[in-house]
Order: C-alpha cells, then sequence, then structure tokens
C-alpha cells in the first residue's frame, strides 16, 4: 500500500500535539513491511526532525527553515503557495494508494484519486472561536476537509461524539484511535536534588505542562489556586509553554508567602524528571481532543489532578482525581486530599502505571493501518 502524508502541520507547527501525533504514526508505519510512505514535508519550520528517517521513506521532499523571527505562523504563510504548488506535482508523481493530510485543508476535495483519511482532533476552533485569531480559516478548512474524507479518525470518544453532533458526520465515517505515549522511562533521571540545584526549586512542587496562553487552557485559574492556598508549601513548575508573560509575572509578584513560579523548558529527560519528582501533575484545561500529558504523567509514576470534562475523563480513568475545573474549591480540596493522604495518593499512582499500558504508538499505527486498508476498500473495492 502507498501511503502518502503532506505539509499541512509542519508548515507552521514547531512543536505540538498534532505534529508529534504524525511524527510517531510515520515513523512506525514506515517500517512496516507492504507500506511504501511518502512524505512531502515541504518548507517546515518542524523540529521533530522526520528527515533523519527518510532511508526508510519511499520518497521525502523537505526542507527545514531555520529562523529568528518571525514567528512560526509568519512563516507558514510565505511557505503556503510553493508548498502548495511542489506538493500537487508530488501527489502526482507518488501514485498513493491513501493521502493523509496532516492537517485541514479548504482544497482538500479537488484530490479523487488516492482515498482520503483525515484525523479529527478536537473541536476547540468550534468551541472557543474568539480565542483563536484564526479560527473561521480553521474551521471553514476542517468542514470542507470532512466532507472530502472517506474515512475519519477521532482521537477519542468524546471528540467522536462532538463531531457527530457539530457536523452530522454518520458513526459508520468514524473510527476512534487513542494516542500513546513517547516520553521515555530512564535510568538517568534527575535526582530531587538536582533539580533544586540546577532550577532554583526550592519546596516539594506542582507541576504544569504545556502552552499556558491560550484561555481555554485554564492556566490562570490554576495561578489562582495557588497563589491563594498553596504558595507557602509549593512552588509551581511549568514546563513548556514559551517563558512567562508579562501579565503573568504581574500576578506572581503578588502571590502571597515565599512561592515561586518556575518556568522551564529541554528535552525529554528534564519532563521525566520533572514527572518523576513532583508532589503531582495538574491538567486544569476545559477542553481536550485527546491529553499526551496524562499519559506522560502516569508513565513516571506521577499522580494526576485533572479536570473533569470533555476527554480527560476518558483517558485518565481511575488515574486521577477529577475536578471541577470551574471551581478553585474543588481543585483546592483535591490538592488537600492528596496531602493528607499518602495511601490514596499512592494508589492513583499504581493505577496510572497500569493504565498507561493500555495506550502505545504501536497501537495507534497499527490500528490506523487498518483504517487505510479500509477506507481504500471504501473507494475502489477489494
Amino acid at each position: 500500500m502507498k501511503i502518502l502524508y503532506d505539509y499541512s502541520v509542519f508548515e507552521f507547527q514547531r512543536y505540538g500535539g498534532i505534529s508529534r501525533y504524525f511524527y510517531e504514526l510515520i515513523t512506525r508505519l514506515s517500517t512496516e513491511e507492504k507500506v511504501n510512505l511518502s512524505l512531502f514535508q515541504g518548507l517546515n519550520v518542524n523540529e521533530y526532525a522526520l528527515s533523519e528517517k527518510k532511508e526508510s521513506f519511499d520518497s521525502y521532499y523537505g526542507h527545514k527553515w531555520k529562523y529568528k523571527k518571525p514567528a512560526s505562523r509568519y512563516m507558514a504563510i510565505l511557505f503556503k503557495l510553493p508548498n502548495r504548488i511542489l506538493f500537487d506535482n508530488y501527489m502526482r508523481t507518488s501514485c498513493a494508494d491513501v493521502y493523509h493530510p496532516t492537517y485541514y485543508r479548504a482544497n482538500l476535495g479537488k484530490y479523487t484519486k488516492p482515498a482520503i483519511v483525515l484525523t479529527v482532533h478536537d473541536m476547540i476552533h468550534e468551541l472557543y472561536p474568539d480565542q483563536f485569531i484564526d479560527s473561521r480559516f480553521v474551521i471553514r478548512a476542517k468542514k470542507k476537509s470532512i466532507s472530502a474524507a472517506d474515512l475519519i479518525i477521532c482521537v477519542s470518544e468524546n471528540t467522536k461524539r462532538d463531531l457527530m453532533k457539530m457536523y452530522e458526520v454518520p458513526e459508520e465515517r468514524i473510527k476512534v484511535i487513542y494516542h500513546g505515549n513517547a516520553l521515555p522511562k530512564s535510568n538517568e533521571y534527575l535526582k530531587l536534588a538536582d533539580l533544586k540545584r540546577n532550577y532554583s526549586i526550592e519546596k516539594p512542587f506542582l507541576l504544569y505542562v504545556g502552552d499556558r496562553k491560550t484561555p481555554y487552557k485554564n492556566f490562570h485559574f490554576l495561578l489562582e489556586a495557588y497563589s491563594e492556598m498553596f504558595s507557602e508549601r509549593f512552588d509551581l513548575v511549568c514546563f513548556g509553554g514559551g517563558k512567562l508573560t508579562p501579565n503573568e509575572l504581574k500576578k506572581i509578584k503578588n502571590i502571597k508567602h515565599s512561592g515561586k513560579v518556575i518556568q522551564l523548558s529541554g528535552p525529554d529527560l528534564l519532563l521525566a524528571s520533572l514527572y518523576k519528582n513532583a508532589f503531582c501533575f495538574i491538567y486544569p484545561s476545559l477542553y481536550e481532543g485527546f491529553g499526551i500529558p496524562l499519559l506522560e504523567s502516569m508513565g513516571q509514576g506521577c499522580p494526576i489532578i485533572a479536570s473533569n470534562t470533555s476527554s480527560i475523563p476518558e483517558v485518565a480513568g481511575n488515574a486521577a482525581f477529577l475536578f471541577d475545573p470551574t471551581s478553585k474549591d474543588s481543585l483546592i480540596s483535591s490538592i488537600e486530599l492528596l496531602e493528607k493522604n499518602v495511601v490514596t495518593r499512592q494508589k492513583l499512582i499504581d493505577n496510572g502505571f497500569e493504565r498507561e499500558k493500555e495506550f502505545s504508538w504501536e497501537k495507534t499505527a497499527s490500528e490506523t493501518l487498518k483504517v487505510y486498508k479500509a477506507a481504500y476498500e471504501l473507494k475502489f473495492g477489494s
């Protein structure tokens, strides 16, 4: 089977859940027998180094753009036209059986020969349109992509329900395939003493991972709860998401007692070490299509306190305390319960290790390949 992936997400996303998903999927399927994989990564800003795997691809085209400014979103505007022209020629020569675009495309319907499989990750732009400057364009492209796709992959049952409700997609066109966890377990974790010495952490710490700028991520809600109740006993460590903003620094300056908010970024070993040593991982998001940090936390033995919304309960299972992300009292009582009950905290850790075993990128790749075959048969017959 000949499978084709395009440039769509790679031209604007340096790091992130969607490009990580395709990195994990592509690298695994490229080693499958009877699979010929072609990747047109085009002019891109992506940091996941798929070009280093190109020896296992049937064909590859890509050029990673090194830049300082402007940001990757602006680079994507410059890349869009040349990528589109070059990709159309690349597609003609690839003779693909199945085409899996890496993001939504308004012109997807013009490609009639390959079977098209689309992954729908979430409904964030539909639910929170005011939080994204490009919501109108993403929604338009998503509608057209959904209409053009032969089969659709959703990353959770919750996303599937949202898709069926908002776009009236028949259930038989949708297959739910979960993500996996690629954060490695290590024999070289940084110890808590090393983290404290190297990163100015002074107390036991609460951990937050990911973007903080978009309001639905609900970071400011966590920051307020921390400031009011926990700054005397914990530091708050934020991994990823860029440097603390002036607005965040202003709020942090007013924190009571001697609490510290520390922003870090770095390699997987640092992230794994933070999970390993944190008092708990807190996931306050109002909406997630899946939530890979949940699996990362489980795999490293970090107890989880997470929102009771969207796909989060579906992924977390019995490995998290769930709280109402609109109620600070709900979050505060969850943290205090973990503080008071060592047995309960250990139970969450044990449940997390078992729960994480149910997810893997190998399983994701295997089930996705079955969808490709089904889409091809649906369009062209067996």
